[in-house]
């Protein structure tokens, strides 16, 4: 069986090896079956003297073993290395870290031939293996293809491979886990077969064919579920969400009142929304946006529409922020455009007084609001409404799975409505990653930035007289009248000294720009005090602002046109983009600064330097780290992938094609 126990006896192996499979999560016959190989030696041409190496490639050479030892380095680290040579007596250097067992091992085959294994690196006059393979077994060097594991707990992938195939038998056990039509549609081999081949592959093709299938299995099983979850969404509020037929005049005039032209973009986006209204079952759309795209406006113009094509109903439309200052915000920027159309709406926030909110619970309930901006304070118990039709969540990506599904569902309504619900995130978030992990809900994206706007000229300081020279150019910029941002970072691990260090710019801050105003903003500090902090950076009292990284300052500054960000390497690029563009946002040419520590310089901030496309700095990100570790985005039901890759846009719109036409078929069948 697949979920039989690992143990000593079953692996011819010690108890030691055991407890450390089972730290590394691999406890059962098929955790171990699915650790897959991360890469593959091919001895099909072995080389036996070093002038044949391919240093941009991967190398398999028999060379003799001259000698091996190893010492601890000054940073506490084992190194062992060993000196290597080829038939022709030229020699070679083969490093390991922290590899003290297989140093101990290799000791007995001194002067001895062996087969190396892995990449070269050319420095210094020599060739150097790091942390190569090493094959002690020279019948090995007979043309075979040889997988490579990645370490479990520090127990080396030679030592995995020979416990992989003791469990060969247990293959056959493998069930099919895809649908015989897609088998067919793709003449894919079985995926007992695809785990066979990945672990004993003969030639090239099967690892081609074991790796396309067990992708496709892998991206299949993730984006089945998401598109279930919406499908049955669909089928759960049929005839329960009220259906508006898209009239073409309004959104013309509503558009015409705006005070900005639309982008393509945002029309074709807004075209999406309308006509998922126009169905009798509950919207599910998830709306991106890079920075400063125009999101909120295609929200409200599909907000008026609803609310005129519907009078007869008189239905309701509930905007949440998740910031009292970015709720407020929009309440303010929406006014003039709602009074146009006699909209009446309200705003439902924390700091209202006890009096002022029973009074707006109370519109809501009897149907005298047509449209409710707030925050938190819209999805508490005693809130209902008369007939919401219409939910937009702001910022979505700051709520978790679970926090959507309350916010989507919480909303209680006097007419038992299913509203209609918009999830909008500004965060930039890959396509691929996007349709994969927000996969129950229809994406739209709005990446086209409106005319006009102006890139925001960004630089990283290289050393300390070029951040002397940005400082200077501050100087100059506040004495023109403009505002500063200025960010630290805060990592929750080590909270306390990050906060230390807040303040501590803060105090220099002080001393490097006076007579101008700074303040300072944290997440210590109580709601009232960030309020009143942010009031009096928007009313320019305060010419600089510096901030943790855990406080959102979602809110525009017309006079703010500089940010400089602290320890700015410890920052994911699509974060940087996230705090570059709270400025830029008005007629003003705008800055962004990045200070990295000393000796901390990465080429990966150039990146922020060279574009100003938060969707290119997203693929920049999810090269370098595990999605959800970069958005915040890791779910539970989620698994880690062995072989599929996120960024593969054509493989995860096929399958998701393919799903969609399943689940279609089904529901004709009905």
């Amino acid at each position: 069986m697949l979920n039989t126990p690992l143990t000593k006896s079953l692996l011819h192996t010690t108890d030691n090896y055991i407890k450390a499979l089972e730290k590394g999560g691999v406890c059962t016959v098929w955790d171990l079956l699915n650790q897959y190989p991360r890469e593959y030696e091919d001895r099909t041409n072995v080389l036996d003297n070093f002038s044949l190496i391919n240093i941009k490639d991967k190398n398999t050479i028999l060379v003799t073993l001259v000698s091996i030892n190893t010492q601890m380095t000054g940073w506490g680290k084992l190194i062992s290395k060993a000196v290597l040579e080829d038939k022709n007596g030229f020699l070679s250097e083969s490093v390991w870290f922290n590899r003290k067992y297989l140093a101990t091992t290799l000791q007995a085959y001194t002067w001895k031939k062996v087969i190396v294994s892995w990449k070269v690196k050319y420095a210094f006059g020599k060739i150097t293996f790091q942390s190569p393979e090493v094959e002690t077994d020279l019948s090995k060097v007979s043309g075979e293809i040889v997988p490579v594991y990645s370490d479990i707990n520090y127990i080396p992938s030679k030592w995995t491979s020979g416990k992989v195939e003791l469990l060969k038998k247990y293959v056959s056990e493998i069930v099919e886990d895809l649908p015989e039509s897609i088998i067919k549609k793709y003449n894919f081999i079985s995926k007992k077969e695809a785990v066979y081949k990945v672990h004993f592959p003969k030639n090239k093709h099967d690892i081609e064919l074991a790796k396309h299938r067990l992708a496709y299995g892998e991206l299949y099983e993730i984006n089945h579920r998401a598109i279930s979850t919406k499908y049955e969404s669909f089928k759960n509020t049929e005839g329960k969400s009220l259906a508006i037929k898209m009239n073409a005049e309004t959104v013309k005039d509503i558009i015409s009142n705006m005070p900005f032209d639309l982008t393509d973009h945002q029309k074709i986006v807004l075209f999406q929304i309308l006509k998922d209204m126009e169905k009798p079952h509950s919207m599910q759309r998830l709306l991106e946006w890079d920075v400063w795209t125009g999101k909120t406006a295609v929200a409200l113009i599909a907000s008026i529409h609803g609310i005129i094509e519907s009078s007869s109903s008189r239905i309701q439309v509930a905007i949440m922020a998740p910031t009292e200052i970015l709720a407020r915000q929009h309440f303010e920027s929406m006014q003039e455009l709602l009074m146009k159309y006699n909209i009446s709406s309200h705003l439902l926030v924390g700091s209202l007084t006890k009096k002022q909110k029973e009074a707006v619970k109370s519109d809501l309930k009897t149907g005298n609001i047509d449209l409710v901006i707030g925050t938190h304070a819209l999805v508490q118990e005693d809130v209902s409404f008369y007939n919401l039709w219409f939910v937009v969540v702001d910022e979505q990506h700051r709520f978790w799975v679970k926090q959507r599904e309350v916010l989507e569902r919480w909303f209680w309504n006097k007419s038992w409505l299913i509203p209609h619900s918009l999830n909008m995130t500004a965060t930039p978030i890959p396509r691929t990653l996007a349709l994969t992990l927000y996969g129950d809900q229809d994406l739209s994206i709005i990446s086209q930035y409106p005319k006009g706007r102006k890139e925001i000229y960004t630089k990283v300081a290289k050393n300390d007289i070029q951040r002397s020279e940005i400082e200077l150019f501050v100087r100059s910029q506040l004495e023109q009248g403009r505002q500063v941002f200025w960010i630290s970072p805060l990592v929750e691990e080590s909270e306390k000294i990050d906060l230390a260090n807040a303040i501590s710019t803060y105090e220099s801050l002080i001393w490097i720009f006076h007579p101008f105003r700074v303040g300072l903003l944290h997440g210590k500090m109580k709601p009232k005090e960030k309020d009143e902090v942010m009031r009096e950076f928007s009313e320019n009292k305060i010419q600089i602002l510096s901030s943790t990284s855990v406080v959102e300052v979602w809110v525009n500054i017309p006079n703010a046109s500089i940010m400089c960000i602290e320890w700015a390497e410890r920052f994911w690029l699509s974060q940087l983009h996230q705090f570059r563009w709270r400025v830029g946002r008005w007629a003003y040419q705008s800055y962004c600064y990045l200070f990295p520590t000393s000796g901390n310089q990465t080429d990966r901030l150039k990146a922020m330097e060279s574009t100003n496309n938060g969707f290119e700095l997203a693929e920049i990100d999810l090269e370098l780290r595990w999605p959800g570790e970069v958005y915040g985005l890791r779910q539970s039901w989620v698994p880690d992938l062995k072989v599929a890759d996120l960024r593969d846009l054509e493989l995860i719109s096929q399958i998701r094609e393919d799903i969609e036409e399943l689940f279609e078929k089904s529901e004709k069948s009905i």
